[in-house]
């Protein structure tokens, strides 16, 4: 036995002296992973990539491990319930994130719009009413004109003081305010009323320099300096309505989370549905025109949304800059014969008028109105195509289903 296993032949083992040996050793003394690490890096990582994505594949194509098909009827029934249900979560994200778009320029166009510009005119038509009133009544030591003895404080006077107190009953009217700023215009509105109580009196009193003055100064006080300071007030309030318009403009907090959510959603859809073709053509030898037919109106709706979304943003960029020129539209100083008047081409008034126009005139150019309804037809057609993937699907798999469920 001993005899056998030393007589038996091998390679020679080389003796600790030979140089080749020594060569040799060192030569391979490297460990196995740092050879070729060069070569071997490059094909591990595609490696490492390949498998989970060709796993996704052979799991959305209905494979198996070793690329065989899956049973139809079952790998039907499951698309039939997966496909529409994908679908509809992307019609449901892009419709949500259009509408909270559509819902925020509804809010500016129909509220906050409106708001600024009857609070612009209440604050034109009291600094003009200060002003008429001076011109009538005097200021400091200057007695009213002779005129005022005969005819008042005239028709203008009382005109802008009701034009006033409508615009902030019609600021509360629109739904802007909050309960704190609708109170704040209740007040507002009953400083007017004290304002105008003032100047009547003072009026009443045109012939007597010292109750004149006092009531002016007591309704000056009211209007601009005192604690109660009118325009302040409506300044203060202009401010916080344009922020909120700003805010509004802005934010887009709920269109871009579903964005986020649907982005994953519509690769998921592209992947489960060309995996689907793919299965249908290599089970069934149908191509299926009609499953691409009716998966189309999804990619129509994604389409339509965008430029609505697009058309929306447009609209609110308009509205913020509108009322921001709007609120700076100020009531410039009387000229010297006394002439300026609130209703003229160059008046203050008619410049927020046509600030206001030229809004409107802006918004129907988008028409955001007109893309809410074409973007509830498309959603309507997506729903559709998406339930006709599924009828498809059903049509398809109806006879294999009573196969692979018999057998079962």
């Amino acid at each position: 036995m001993n005899h056998d296993d030393r007589s038996r032949p091998g390679p020679a083992r080389p003796g600790p002296g030979d140089p080749g040996a020594a060569g040799s050793g060192r030569a391979d003394a490297r460990p196995a992973g740092h050879r070729g690490n060069a070569s071997a890096k490059a094909p591990g990582a595609r490696g490492k990539w390949r498998r989970p994505v060709r796993a996704l594949w052979h799991r959305s194509a209905g494979r198996d491990a070793r690329g065989g098909l899956r049973p139809t009827g079952k790998f039907l029934f499951s698309r039939m319930v997966m496909l529409p249900a994908l679908m509809f979560t992307v019609l449901a994200l892009a419709g949500t994130a259009y509408f909270d778009v559509h819902r925020r320029t509804e809010e500016l166009r129909d509220r906050y719009a409106p708001a600024l510009v009857d609070l612009a005119h209440a604050r034109v038509s009291l600094v003009l009413a200060q002003q008429e009133a001076e011109q009538r009544l005097g200021t400091g030591d200057d007695g009213p004109p002779p005129q005022t003895a005969l005819v008042g404080l005239g028709e203008r006077y009382p005109s802008l003081v009701t034009k006033a107190s409508q615009s902030l009953n019609n600021v509360v009217q629109t739904g802007a305010l909050s309960r704190a700023q609708e109170q704040v215009v209740r007040v507002v509105s009953g400083l007017v009323s004290a304002y105008d109580g003032w100047i009547d009196w003072a009026g009443g009193h045109h012939d007597s320099a010292p109750l004149r003055r006092a009531g002016m100064d007591y309704a000056a006080d009211l209007l601009r300096t005192g604690p109660t300071a009118v325009l302040q007030r409506i300044d203060v309030l202009e401010t916080q309505l344009r922020a909120a318009v700003a805010d509004r403009a802005d934010r887009h907090t709920v269109p871009a989370v579903a964005a986020w959510i649907a982005l994953p959603a519509v690769l998921v859809l592209a992947f489960v549905f060309v995996g689907l073709l793919d299965f249908v053509r290599a089970g069934l030898r149908v191509r299926s025109p009609l499953l691409v037919l009716y998966a189309l109106p999804v990619l129509l709706v994604l389409g339509v949304l965008s430029f609505g979304v697009a058309a929306q943003q447009r609209a609110q960029r308009d509205v913020e800059r509108s009322v921001s020129l709007i609120g700076g539209i100020t009531v410039p100083r009387p000229s010297g014969d006394g002439t300026q008047r609130a209703g003229s081409s160059r008046g203050p008034d008619a410049a927020i008028e046509r600030a206001d126009a030229a809004l409107a005139e802006r918004l129907r150019g988008t028409h955001p109105d007109g893309w809410v309804r074409a973007s509830v037809l498309a959603l309507s057609v997506g729903a559709a195509g998406a339930v006709g993937c599924g009828l498809t699907l059903r049509r398809y798999g109806r006879e294999h289903w009573k196969i692979d469920w018999g057998k079962a």
